[in-house]
Formats: C-alpha cells, sequence, structure tokens
C-alpha cells in the first residue's frame, strides 16, 4: 500500500481544472494500491460541507510568512511521520512550499510538485523559491508538454525529472447526452430549434480572453442571425464581459449563463464549442467538449495543440489574431459537414486518450514505479518532449 498527502492551498469549488482532477484521485484510485490523505492549507465552505473518501486535514495558513506557517509545518511533519507518508503530492505555489518544506523534514521518501500551468502568474519571487525547493524535490508532474517544457524553462528542471500524465474526465457523463436533454436546456435559455448555438465553459477571469469572443460575435450576426452565444462559468469580469456585451447592442444573442454545477446539459445544447484562452496547460473543458462531439475551435497556446489536431479533430487559431477566430467559425458556420466531421473525430479521441479510468491507472502505475525504486517513467518517456 502506498500512502499519499496531497497537498493543496485549499478547495473551494469542485468545478477548477485542478481540484476537478485531484478529486478524481480521492474518489477513483485504487484503495489496494493507494491509500490518500487530503492535506488543505485552507478551510472553505465546500470543505466543510462535503464529504469526501479520505481523511482531510485542514490548516489555517494565510501567508506563508506568518508564524501559523511554521507551526503547522511542524505539524504535518508529524502527521507524514505517524502515518509513514511514502508520497507527497503537492498542487499551487503555497502548497508546493508547505508540502515540499514539510516533506523534507519528515524524510518522507518521494516528493512531487505538480505543474498544471504554462507559467503565467509565477514572479521573479517565486520562481527563485521554486528553483530553491527543486533540490528536495524527487520528481516533478506535468499535465501537459507544453507544461513541462515551462517548467523546465522557468525553474531549470532537468528533462529526466519531469513526466507528463494528461488530464482525466469521467467520460461516461457525457455519453449520456441526448436529444431531450439538448431541447431542455436550449428551453432554458430561450434557444429556438433552428438557432446553432456556439458555447464557451470558463471562468470569467482576464486569462479566459472572453471579450474577444464577444468583439467577434458582434462581427458574426449581422451575417448569421440565426446564432446565439452562451457562456458558461462565473468569475470577477462578469460585470466588465457584460457592459462590453450591452455596448455591442448584442445582449439578445450573447448570453452569461452563469455558473452550472452539471455542464452536460450545456455540452448537449452547444452546436460549437470555443476556446480562445491566452494561457492554457491543459484545458479540462477542451476535452469536455471533445467528448462531446462538437466541433471547436481553440487558441493555439499552451496543451490545446496536443489535443486538437488543426483541421482533424478541430481548428486552432493564433490567440493574438481575433480575426482568425471569426474565420475560424465562419468556416464551420459555412461548412456543417466539415464541422460535423470534426466532431465526429474529436469525440473518438476524447474517449481513446482522456477518459477517467485511463487518468487513474496512469498514477497508479506512475506511483508504483517511484516508490520501486524506477529512477525514469518510461511510459510517458521524455523521448516524447524532444519530439513535441
Amino acid at each position: 500500500m502506498i500512502r499519499i498527502a496531497y497537498v493543496i492551498d485549499s478547495i473551494h469549488t469542485p468545478s477548477a481544472g485542478t481540484e476537478n482532477q485531484l478529486l478524481m484521485l480521492l474518489h477513483g484510485l485504487n484503495r489496494q494500491i493507494v491509500q490518500p490523505y487530503l492535506i488543505c492549507l485552507q478551510n472553505s465552505e465546500w470543505l466543510q460541507s462535503t464529504e469526501l473518501p479520505v481523511d482531510v486535514i485542514t490548516y489555517n495558513i494565510q501567508s506563508i510568512k506568518s508564524i501559523p506557517f511554521i507551526k503547522n509545518v511542524r505539524k504535518f511533519t508529524s502527521f507524514c511521520r505517524e502515518h509513514h507518508i511514502d508520497i507527497i503530492q503537492t498542487f499551487f505555489t503555497d502548497g508546493n512550499k508547505f508540502g515540499v518544506i514539510g516533506g523534507r523534514l519528515a524524510h518522507v521518501p518521494v516528493i512531487i510538485a505538480s505543474r498544471r500551468n504554462v507559467g503565467h502568474g509565477y514572479d521573479r519571487k517565486n520562481i527563485s523559491m521554486l528553483r530553491f525547493l527543486q533540490r528536495w524535490t524527487t520528481r516533478y508532474l506535468a499535465n501537459s508538454y507544453a507544461a513541462l517544457k515551462k517548467t523546465m524553462e522557468i525553474e531549470g528542471v532537468p528533462k529526466g525529472k519531469i513526466n507528463v500524465i494528461y488530464n482525466g474526465l469521467n467520460l461516461s457523463k457525457i455519453a449520456t447526452i441526448n436529444y431531450e436533454l439538448r431541447m431542455a436546456q436550449r428551453k432554458k435559455w430561450q434557444v429556438a430549434d433552428d438557432e446553432t448555438v456556439i458555447g464557451i465553459i470558463a471562468n470569467l477571469r482576464d486569462v479566459k480572453n472572453i471579450d474577444s469572443l464577444i468583439r467577434v460575435a458582434a462581427r458574426l450576426i449581422p451575417d448569421y442571425p440565426k446564432i446565439r452565444f452562451v457562456s458558461v462559468g462565473e468569475g470577477p469580469d462578469h460585470e466588465k464581459l457584460q457592459g462590453l456585451i450591452n455596448s455591442l447592442d448584442i445582449q439578445n444573442k450573447f448570453l452569461l449563463a452563469g455558473r452550472h454545477t452539471d455542464i452536460i446539459p450545456c455540452l448537449a445544447a452547444f452546436d460549437i464549442g470555443v476556446l480562445c484562452s491566452t494561457y492554457e496547460s491543459f484545458s479540462n473543458s477542451l476535452i469536455e467538449y471533445m467528448a462531446a462531439g462538437l466541433p471547436i475551435v481553440a487558441s493555439d497556446v499552451g496543451g490545446n495543440s496536443e489535443a486538437i489536431q488543426h483541421g482533424i479533430n478541430g481548428l486552432l487559431y493564433p490567440v493574438q489574431k481575433e480575426n482568425k477566430l471569426e474565420d475560424a467559425l465562419r468556416q464551420l458556420l459555412r461548412d456543417p459537414a466539415f464541422a460535423s466531421q470534426l466532431g465526429t473525430t474529436a469525440k473518438q479521441d476524447a474517449f481513446r486518450q482522456y477518459s477517467m479510468d485511463t487518468c487513474l491507472r496512469n498514477h497508479e502505475e506512475y506511483y508504483t514505479r517511484l516508490i520501486q525504486g524506477v529512477g525514469h517513467y518510461d511510459k510517458l518517456s521524455m523521448e516524447k518532449t524532444a519530439q513535441s
């Protein structure tokens, strides 16, 4: 039995990308192989109201420079020793610092630092600290080769020390999509049967670049009066984006639909999926679009090009060229047969490569190899890094 402590700043919502993937591991890992524990630096309303299938330890750490940080590192060190923790895996910047330092003091055999972005939000101080902690970090685990390369570039991590396991999702729920579900959701959004819905699932944050889609929508609507745009998600940019929609006078055509706890009906109601982020490591939304069989237009950033092959299972566009997003959407609207073929191929690819079961088995094998002392994880070899 491999005892793993997963360390994260906190979990405020299960729908965010990293949190979603961690919860999948906590629920799905084979208990004959792995015994997981969840360590959160801060509590949250969601954690307090949710029963998880693991022991959850929460601290009250608001800053890594605070006295509670030092005290709780000691508590965490004792926890690791008492529970004979074999592996610590960290998420997010503060979780990484806390987990690596605590793991080092407790002499935990394997410390894994997760890397799930492409450098967005890193500042000089954080980079210096992460470089310092590298001496105590056994392995790095990225969710895309884009994140792998950026970690090597920014932190100086050698390629033999970092591997990739792609995200996985419970695609069986998406497989339940049917006509009735589609029509029920479109009715809630007051979308007519003959209208084409171009949808995006993303938090309303600057990095998701939704304002570019709004501007493109304003240019497309006069030529395609039967299209509608729906953005599913919530965030700090809601007011700003709604103001842009109003200023372009497309409020009857572009809906900010808010957060949905179940996005399956939303996927059912969409006809085209868009991802226009300026930064992205490996997007869960992209996998969901693919599994739903949607024709996709995605910005060519981060790991998007690892999932989308342009012209085969979707369309990619250079994110700095908003007109190319418009061109790609026009191509799909003009050629429904081509759009349908892209969606069919995307669905096949998603179920083959990004299922929850595949992701869980990859993690179990990865952990087992590390504990057995294998220096290189051959199945996810670095040879692929050089080729990508």
